[in-house]
């Protein structure tokens, strides 16, 4: 090994888990050992938990972890607390993780006192981590803001002295972080928050400081559930590294449809099919995953408006066989409902699935349905781009299915603006001919190819579905929106 090298290794820092791989991956690995840590947050965000899940996490890994509270919360109701949590082992309960208080002494002897007891508990079980909660209430007791400033000071020294790794919770927020003297020792910020929308809160996790490392700074999407916290990193476009090179073309089983695509869209490409209720836009986009299953190549659809049962039984009109393909482990379908979509949880969960199946297309019905959920337009707009992204770098060709209100009405590509994520714009439309509705399929764009730029029309009469014969004199092009 050249000693280039070996100076990197030797000054790579040991991390303790936060008992989430998710949280552990945005941290690059962990907290870093022996740093001073924060976890700040107005009540109700998550923190006591997450620092009780740390705990436990690290007890698993035979490191001793030590609670220390200040505002004297008896044993017993910590532990009936944590009993609802899939992370707690009664095991480690007093044993690997210990509980201990600081407030009675704080109350009787002051600052000095806490300080004596601290060092005294920490001497006596020798702490891989140690938890304060709360660290504000510390702040609250000090008349003096210099005192407290000397007393944080003070600490820090000793932390380190001690070679323990500190997680301080408290009940802090945002302007406080700004201002606070405690923060001056931190080697790390870990801030949580919530939003109140209609019917539920949203909570949301962003680490502000992490001194010596890198992390994965953002916004990231976190749940509260039984098994404590679990987070969704954001969905971020990479800003180096190439996408996969489209080489060969992935088609479809609708007749006539590759014609027109001369000979099919490119991989790693991302293909956009707009239309109005009932247009096809499902069938299409399935189309192009029922190709890839019959030469097994592996396919992931994301409803969130068929189920996967409704959805295998319409295929079947057509001599699809849903249900086959899965039970191969070629073919995914995830239905998610629209009313419990949270798009901050799902786009990370359509990426784990497609990385899980190792698939190769990807087809996601429809993106409309994320706009309920995301009324800023510029974030539905980086949540479609970072998935695009992603699928391209990954050679994933991705099929995005869109609905237009007004399906009769001049050429609109989506309601948000979103064709630009798109190498490929397939449009689906009704006209009336001859006294009958008819449906429409025209190609708008196909990125560094040829296509048919004829409008056909588009059959769907089980168990045929096809492209037919060019339609003139439509009327249907007048206006083009995005």
């Amino acid at each position: 090994m050249a000693p280039g090298n070996r100076n990197r290794k030797r000054r790579q820092l040991k991390r303790i888990s936060t008992g989430n791989d998710r949280l552990d991956g945005i941290l690059q690995g962990g907290i870093p050992e022996y740093s001073v840590i924060f976890i700040a947050g107005l009540p109700g965000t998550g923190k006591t938990i997450l620092s009780q899940q740390a705990l436990f996490a690290n007890a698993r890994a035979n490191r001793t972890g030590l609670y220390l509270s200040t505002i004297s919360e008896p044993v017993i109701k910590v532990l009936r607390f944590l009993q609802g949590f899939t992370f707690f082992r009664q095991t480690d309960f007093g044993k690997q993780v210990i509980y201990g208080d600081l407030g009675s002494v704080l109350r009787r002897e002051g600052p000095d006192g806490l300080l004596r007891q601290l060092e005294g508990l920490v001497r006596e079980h020798r702490p891989s981590l140690l938890v304060i909660d709360s660290f504000k209430v510390l702040r609250e007791s000090f008349a003096d803001p210099l005192t407290f400033r000397a007393f944080t000071s003070d600490l820090a020294v000793r932390l380190s002295t001690w070679e323990v790794t500190t997680l301080l919770v408290g009940e802090y927020s945002d302007a406080d972080i700004q201002s606070g003297p405690e923060f001056a020792i931190a080697d790390g910020i870990v801030y949580l928050y919530g939003t109140e929308e209609a019917e539920k809160q949203k909570r949301f996790l962003r680490v502000m400081k992490m001194r010596g490392t890198a992390f994965f700074a953002g916004e990231h999407f976190f749940d509260l559930s039984d098994q404590g916290i679990d987070v969704f990193p954001r969905m971020s476009p990479e800003v180096v590294g190439e996408y996969a090179v489209p080489g060969t073309r992935t088609g479809s089983v609708i007749a006539g449809l590759n014609a027109m695509l001369n000979g099919g869209v490119y991989e790693s490409t991302t293909t956009l099919i707009s239309g109005g209720t009932g247009s096809g836009k499902t069938l299409m986009a399935l189309s192009f995953l029922a190709a890839g299953a019959m030469s097994d190549q592996p396919g992931l659809m994301v409803s969130f408006e068929e189920s996967s049962k409704q959805m295998t039984r319409n295929a079947q009109a057509f001599g699809w066989d849903l249900e086959g393909w899965q039970h191969r482990g070629i073919l995914d379908l995830f239905h998610v409902s629209p009313s419990e979509l949270d798009v901050d949880r799902h786009a990370y969960v359509i990426k784990e699935r497609a990385d899980r199946m190792g698939a190769k297309l990807v087809a996601i019905d429809s993106i409309s349905a994320f706009e309920a959920t995301v009324p800023n337009l510029s974030k539905y707009q980086s949540y479609l781009w970072a998935i695009s992204d992603y699928f391209k770098r990954k050679g994933i060709t991705a099929f995005l299915t869109t609905e237009i209100p007004v399906p009769f009405e001049a050429l609109a590509i989506s309601t948000r603006n979103v064709s630009f994520v798109a190498d490929n714009i397939i449009f689906l439309r009704y006209v009336e001919l001859g006294g009958e509705v008819k449906r429409v399929v025209g190609v708008l764009k196909m990125r560094g190819s040829r296509h048919d730029v004829a409008l056909r029309e588009y059959i769907i009469e089980a168990p045929r579905i096809a492209v037919g014969a060019r339609l003139e004199q439509t009327g249907l092009l007048s206006i083009v929106r995005g």
